[in-house]
């Protein structure tokens, strides 16, 4: 390995870095530096050209997934040249001119992104992100050089694989929406391909999802829907992972807002009124509400935002976002939602619903079941159900519905207390 990346690696480790972080730098650096030292090149006349070549010599020779590519090997190299640029060695980082996105789609795909960037909210441009490397993935492996030479037939086996990977119907919906997009795109407004084949692929009729019905899985979690209680909320605050004061505040914040991780990690620190304790939101579908909190997070909030914690954060100063992490000026949702998982699993109260088709293990409490939790505790203090809907961004008053039949033993216990003939 190359003698400054072992260097940096351990000024991870000085900085007592999670031991996943280290593992990831040193796997990823580890693999750059062989690239490097085969080109018999020098790491400090590494431009953006290089390592956009990088990523394309790991695409064509290592198995490496494509979103791990993203989210991992790049963001490896990210921070090791930010490293060499305080230490003096270099003067810019040239991971700055580089869109790691672009750089592992399809060429068709990146036009049609950069299109959606200016025209699309963040969340959809970043759904369709996902999807369009999950896409070019499949599609490199099958060993096609042009999107004209899909049928539908061979589009539909995309859809089966998805499928097979274990994702419900709305995923495998909205995973080959970002299929469909592109294709439109590509024939209506670039004029590239003669025929859209997406247009005749209906994935109901193909058996693949069902329009009408859920998946049988998707029944059951709706079922058994998963809420956190006051007392499991503690518990997972007593035990929340480093950063401690961060970390309470993620878990103390999600319940007592209702937000969705997205809309947390989306937080300005000038959306907050704290004078007047209220939140602005932008949700989904870019719409705005407002939200609200107890005065019993201000003392988290503060130790936070005044007491020195979020500043110590090399990214607190040119971020606004309220949550923040040694990686990048905006807590990414998938990590808020880390911070639940383990939280819950330190509590001793978390367990597994089912393994994913990656492999991946679901878990019985993530940072939706603080939302869950938030709306049945608001339903038992007598909030009403429109309210309640109006300030959990609910479009359909029935989706808020399905919280009801969580407290009906509450509902029970009230009316054999104060209907008539009670007991009170």
């Amino acid at each position: 390995m190359l003698r400054s990346a072992e260097a940096f690696i351990g000024e991870c480790r000085d900085r007592d870095y999670a031991e996943s972080t280290i593992e990831t730098h040193t796997v990823s650096l580890g693999t750059f530096s062989q690239w490097i030292e085969s080109r018999e090149g020098s790491v400090t006349d590494c431009g953006s050209d290089d390592i956009e070549e990088f990523i394309q010599w790991i695409k064509q020779h290592r198995s490496l997934p494509y979103m791990d590519i993203r989210s991992d090997l790049f963001w490896s190299l990210q921070k090791y040249f930010e490293y060499l640029v305080e230490e003096g060695k270099i003067i810019r980082n040239p991971c700055g001119g580089v869109d790691i996105v672009d750089c592992i789609i399809l060429d068709e795909a990146s036009r049609y992104l950069q299109r959606m960037r200016t025209t699309r909210a963040k969340g959809t441009v970043q759904n369709r992100e996902l999807g369009l490397i999950q896409f070019t993935e499949w599609v490199e492996n099958q060993g096609e050089d042009s999107l004209e030479k899909f049928t539908p037939l061979r589009l539909e086996d995309y859809a089966i694989h998805l499928a097979q990977k274990d994702y419900g119907d709305t995923t495998v919906q909205d995973k080959f929406a970002a299929v469909s997009t592109l294709y439109n795109f590509l024939h209506g407004k670039e004029e590239v391909i003669d025929v859209n084949p997406t247009e005749d692929v209906n994935l109901d009729e193909a058996g693949i999802v069902d329009y009408q019905n859920p998946t049988k899985k998707s029944n059951e979690l709706a079922e058994d829907i998963q809420y956190v209680t006051k007392e499991q909320k503690e518990a997972m605050k007593d035990n929340c992972p480093g950063p401690k004061i961060r970390n309470e505040l993620i878990i103390e914040f999600l319940w007592q807002t209702g937000l969705r991780r997205v809309e947390a990690a989306d937080v300005m620190l000038d959306n907050l009124y704290r004078e007047k304790r209220e939140i602005h939101v932008r949700g989904k579908n870019n719409k705005s509400r407002t939200v609200f909190y107890q005065p019993s997070l201000d003392t988290l909030l503060d130790l936070w935002i005044d007491g020195g914690y979020r500043s110590s954060y090399n990214a607190a100063e040119s971020s606004g976002n309220l949550f923040i992490s040694e990686r990048s000026g905006r807590l990414h949702p998938h990590q808020i939602n880390t911070v639940v998982v383990k939280s819950a699993k330190n509590a001793d109260i978390q367990s597994k619903m089912y393994t994913d088709g990656n492999g991946q293990n679901r878990n019985k409490i993530t940072a939706h079941s603080l939302r869950h939790g938030f709306a049945v505790r608001s339903l038992k203090n007598g909030m009403d159900i429109k309210t309640l809907a109006d300030i959990m961004g609910h479009e359909r008053l029935d989706t808020t519905q399905q919280y009801l039949r969580l407290i009906t033993d509450d509902l029970r216990e009230r009316y054999r207390k104060y209907g008539p003939d009670g007991t009170n």
